[in-house]
């Protein structure tokens, strides 16, 4: 083999490197450090591109997380990520957007895996050097999804505010119903109404748990 011919391999060898190189900088720039989630523009992408397939996109925080995160915060993020991979599947697209607030879009066989969802989120969690066990709550906001697919960013406004709502009354999860179309009466995203709250959809187009 010629001197040219082998630096010409060299050459091919080295650009190849690299670009395996630059792949494994991407994929881990899309990938949350912490969490193993995907980085909110990892998620934004593809989201997108599973919104059509979803009946529904959620927003998630931890409640009384300061505390813990001064001590244990990355292992718990990371357990709870590892819980809502778990409980969701492969199917589902599920992300950290920044601080303890993660996001999914997945779609849910039946109101019941609500429930089973943020009791899966909130058991104790067992860390090896720790004495006891550490107790951390979740507020779950969920929008439902129908065809045609929202906006993503109008989907997790949604999230968001039924988020809030499940904080602010420390009620675990509400889904946000934006539609009001017959067929989204019969969707399975709608718990029935509370004792002493009307039927149909809340002034805040929430539905409470």
């Amino acid at each position: 083999m010629g001197t040219a011919t082998v630096a010409a391999a060299a050459g091919w060898a080295a650009t190849a490197y690299r670009l395996r190189m630059r792949t494994r900088q991407l994929a881990r720039a899309h990938r949350d450090p912490v969490t193993g989630l995907l980085t909110r523009t990892g998620f934004e992408a593809a989201a997108v591109r599973t919104l059509t397939k979803a009946n529904a996109v959620g927003l998630l925080d931890l409640d009384g997380f300061k505390p813990i995160n001064d001590t244990h915060g990355h292992r718990v993020l990371r357990t709870v990520a590892r819980r809502l991979d778990a409980e969701l599947g492969t199917a589902a697209v599920t992300g950290r957007l920044g601080g303890d607030e993660l996001a999914f879009v997945a779609r849910l066989s039946d109101l019941d895996q609500l429930d089973r969802l943020l009791s899966a989120l909130t058991a104790p969690i067992t860390l090896p050097d720790l004495g006891r066990p550490l107790h951390v709550g979740v507020s779950l906001g969920i929008t439902t999804v129908t065809t045609p697919a929202p906006d993503l960013n109008e989907a997790l406004d949604g999230a968001d505010l039924a988020m809030y709502e499940a904080k602010t009354h420390r009620v675990g999860w509400r889904v946000h119903s934006p539609q009001t179309v017959p067929e989204f009466q019969k969707a399975v995203l709608r718990p029935p109404p509370c004792e002493g709250e009307p039927s149909g959809l809340m002034p805040t187009d929430t539905a409470r748990r």
